[in-house]
């Protein structure tokens, strides 16, 4: 019995060390010939690192719209220099004066922040100025350039006809859309599927009127080389040219081949990764409003880049002193609690990484509250197990009685923190509530089968 008592112990003793390993070195794998930690960096949030700003203003901008001589709209390819004075040319606000509301600049800001989970940013800050609808975005500066250019999109969605130039579906015809792709025997085919409303449903059943109809406008070899074709058009962009017969609509479901036999892997994955943006940001909606970014610029934190490191230090400095005063006063009880001790604060530092848990100033206030009531907690453990008179499950219990009251007030926090709509909150709210699982738990499972193994009650 002995010796399996000193064989648990040492179990113990090891998991305990391999985790203050891992939470202070981390774990390396060989990735080609580079090796790298499995690990994550802690990630800062914009009050210790700094964030990028961009302002958006309602756009003035025009689009030029040209009409034939029956007043039919044409594609502005088909207008050049020569044949300019044979069509009529119009200047559109691509924002109409009754569309800027404080209700459209509200729904725009709707929008654009399910962009930004799109996006994946979720440390950011977004204000509206309601009376001249202008918008203010603060996010940290390590997330994608996409964010620039996805975000002032108005995310219009259209099929627009190739010889007639016509719209022959409307976003407002588009409830949502998702893109699939399939593997047959002649490669990949990358398709999108448009769930209609009954009024788009029906233009598309009767879109044979389209099929074959020419432009006079356009040379014979314009002609042949848009017969029987259609747009799909996202802000009047092209992202695929379409033949009618690559069409299938069931109930009210549309589904358009953008891509056919594709063998190239890069084909592939550069039609179906536009496809799948395209059909995301049409399904999240259309912006009432059109927005251009008007400014751009980066601020420095405010924060002394040593602060990190002082705290560091700090902290550091509290656990040694701990550390001493267990051992001077619990003598081999406090030698034994001292290895567990580290291990959850090691298990709290690699939860925080894995998690992406952001750091900030708050945060570090948080980590050092729950540090505080991790080793409340284990002095309450090693004064209880002193007395005698009891055994040491009553021992144990009492000690977790006496620091319920602290147990309960980091929970609250914690709860309070979590369900804030604030990023920043928010990521407190996950720190203390893994914090909190790590000094209730954690002291479980190390802290307390070390000491009834090897300590002295």
């Amino acid at each position: 019995m002995e010796t399996r008592r000193k064989l648990s112990l040492v179990l113990i003793i090891l998991i305990s060390v391999l985790i203050i390993f891992v939470g202070f070195a981390g774990i390396y794998t060989k990735n080609g010939n580079k090796y790298s930690n499995v690990i994550p960096d802690y990630k800062l949030a914009s009050d210790l690192k700094g964030y990028r700003i961009l302002e958006f203003d309602v756009s003035d901008s025009k689009d030029t719209v040209y009409y034939d001589k029956e007043g039919k709209k044409v594609d502005s390819s088909t207008v050049t220099e020569e044949n300019e004075a044979d069509y009529t040319k119009e200047e559109i606000e691509v924002n109409k004066a009754e569309n800027l509301t404080k209700d459209n600049y509200n729904k725009t800001l709707k929008i654009l922040k399910k962009r930004l989970e799109f996006l994946k940013v979720d440390q950011y800050r977004m204000d509206l100025d309601s009376d001249n609808g202008k918008i203010t975005l603060s996010y940290e500066d390590d997330y994608p350039e996409d964010v620039k250019s996805i975000l002032p999109m108005e995310g219009k969605l259209e099929l627009v006809d190739s010889n007639t130039s016509d719209v022959i579906l409307e976003y407002s015809n588009i409830k949502s859309v998702k893109t699939n792709y399939a593997q047959t025997e002649d490669g990949y085919t990358v398709y999108m599927d448009i769930k209609l409303t009954k009024d788009g449903a029906d233009k598309i059943k009767n879109i044979d009127t389209y099929k074959n109809v020419k432009n006079n406008d356009q040379t014979s070899e314009q002609a042949s080389d848009t017969a029987n074709k259609f747009k799909v058009e996202f802000d009047k962009e092209e992202i695929e040219e379409v033949s009618y017969d690559d069409i299938i609509l069931t109930g009210n479901t549309l589904r358009i081949t953008i891509g056919s036999k594709l063998t190239n892997t890069t084909t592939v994955n550069s039609k179906l990764n536009t496809a799948s943006v395209v059909s995301k940001l049409a399904t999240i909606g259309k912006t009432p409003v059109v927005y251009q970014i008007s400014a751009e610029e980066y601020e420095n934190t405010s924060v002394n880049s040593n602060l990190l490191l002082y705290t560091k230090i700090v902290l550091a400095v509290i656990v040694a002193v701990v550390i001493i005063y267990l051992v001077v006063k619990f003598k081999v009880n406090g030698i034994l609690a001292i290895l567990p001790m580290l291990a959850n604060i090691s298990l709290f530092t690699i939860l925080i990484r894995i998690t992406g848990i952001s750091i900030s100033l708050n945060s570090i206030a948080g980590i050092a509250a729950l540090l505080i009531v991790n080793i409340y907690l284990v002095l309450n453990i090693l004064n209880e197990i002193k007395n005698e008179e009891k055994t040491f499950g009553s021992n144990l219990k009492t000690a977790y009685l006496k620091s319920l009251d602290m147990i309960i007030i980091s929970l609250i926090i914690f709860a309070v923190f979590a369900f804030n709509s604030a990023a920043t909150l928010s990521a407190m709210g996950l720190l203390l509530f893994w914090g909190w699982l790590v000094v209730t738990f954690g002291n479980l499972l190390l802290t307390v089968p070390t000491l009834k193994i090897g300590g002295k009650e």
